[in-house]
C-alpha cells in the first residue's frame, strides 16, 4: 500500500523566496508559498492498493479499506500510483506496499516537479523490500528529497551542496523507538485516564520540532535513538499538555510553564545508574 498527502505549503528550507513568505505570513511554518496571505489546510490523505486509488467507487473493498476510501469520482481517469501523483500534487509519499522498486524513476521525479522538497517515506522492511533506496531518491530529485527509510542506510554523497559541491547526506530511519518512550512517559506522569488523537498528534509534534534537518540540509530528517532522551522530554511534554487541553490527566500541580515542565518531567526519568558491584569470596 502507498499513501499519499497533500497539503499545501509545505515547508522548504532550500527556497529562498519560500522562506520569506513563510516568515511574512501570520501562519507560520505552513504559509503557502503562492502570492498573497497563507491560508492553513488540513492535509488530505489518499491510499493506494492493489485496486488502485482507494475511492467509495473500487467495488469489492475490505472493512479496513472501506475506512480510507475517499468520495471522489475518478471516472475515466486511472487510478495507479503515477497517475494520482500527476492528478493530485502531494507533498508527501509513503510506502508500505513490500514492492521492491515501486518508486520508480518517473514516479520519483513526478513528486519533485510540483513541490520544492518532497517528502518520500520508503518505510517497507526488510531492507531487499523497499519501495526505493535513498541514493535513487536523492539522485532522481538532484539531492531535494527529505528521506526517511524503515531500515537502516548509509549516507549518500552527492554534488548537491552550494556551486554543485559533493555534499553526505545522512539518511534517518523512521523508528518508532524515537516517539514511544516520550509517549508513555508522558502518559504516566500526566495519570492520563486515557491516550488520545490529540495526545499521539502531540507527541509527533514534538519529534518534528527536533528534526536534525531543520538546521542542517545533510542530516537526517529524523533524530535517532542518540537522542532519545532529548525527544523523549520533548515529547512527554506535549503529551502531557495535550493530556491536560483533552481533559484526561488527573495529576495534580502539573508545572504550566515549558521549562518548569520538562525540569519536571526529567527528575521523573529513569536514569540508567547502577551501583558498581565488587567480586567476593565466599568460605
Amino acid at each position: 500500500m502507498w499513501a499519499l498527502q497533500t497539503k499545501s505549503g509545505m515547508p522548504s528550507r532550500r527556497n529562498e523566496e519560500s522562506q520569506r513568505r513563510r516568515q511574512q505570513s501570520n501562519y507560520g511554518e505552513w504559509g503557502s508559498p503562492q502570492d498573497g496571505p497563507a491560508r492553513p489546510t488540513n492535509p488530505v490523505t489518499r491510499l493506494i492498493d492493489k485496486p488502485g486509488l482507494l475511492t467509495t467507487q473500487v467495488d469489492e473493498l475490505s472493512e479496513a479499506q472501506k475506512t480510507y476510501a475517499r468520495s471522489e469520482d475518478w471516472s475515466g481517469k486511472k487510478t495507479g500510483l503515477l497517475e494520482v501523483i500527476k492528478e493530485v500534487k502531494p507533498n508527501v509519499l509513503i510506502g508500505t506496499s513490500t514492492v521492491p522498486g515501486a518508486f520508480t524513476e518517473e514516479i520519483v521525479r513526478a513528486m519533485a516537479e510540483h513541490v520544492d522538497r518532497p517528502i518520500i517515506l520508503p518505510l517497507s522492511n526488510p531492507t531487499k523490500l523497499h519501495e526505493a533506496v535513498p541514493a535513487d531518491l536523492l539522485s532522481w530529485t538532484e539531492g531535494k528529497a527529505l528521506v526517511a527509510t524503515g531500515s537502516p542506510f548509509k549516507p549518500v554523497k552527492g554534488a548537491w551542496g552550494p556551486d554543485g559541491s559533493e555534499v553526505e547526506v545522512e539518511v534517518g530511519e523512521c523508528n518508532n523507538s524515537v516517539v514511544f518512550p516520550g509517549i508513555g512517559l508522558g502518559s504516566v506522569l500526566s495519570r492520563a485516564r486515557l491516550v488520545t488523537d490529540k495526545m499521539l498528534i502531540a507527541a509527533v509534534s514534538g519529534v518534528a520540532e527536533l528534526s536534525p534537518a531543520l538546521e542542517d540540509d545533510t542530516a537526517p530528517l529524523l533524530p535517532g535513538a542518540d537522542a532519545a532522551r532529548k525527544v523523549s522530554v520533548r515529547v512527554a511534554r506535549k503529551v502531557i499538555q495535550a493530556a491536560i487541553e483533552e481533559g484526561v490527566a488527573t495529576e495534580r500541580d502539573i508545572p504550566e510553564n515549558e521549562e518548569e515542565l520538562d525540569e519536571w518531567i526529567r527528575e521523573q526519568m529513569w536514569d540508567p545508574v547502577y551501583r558498581p558491584l565488587k567480586r567476593v569470596e565466599v568460605n
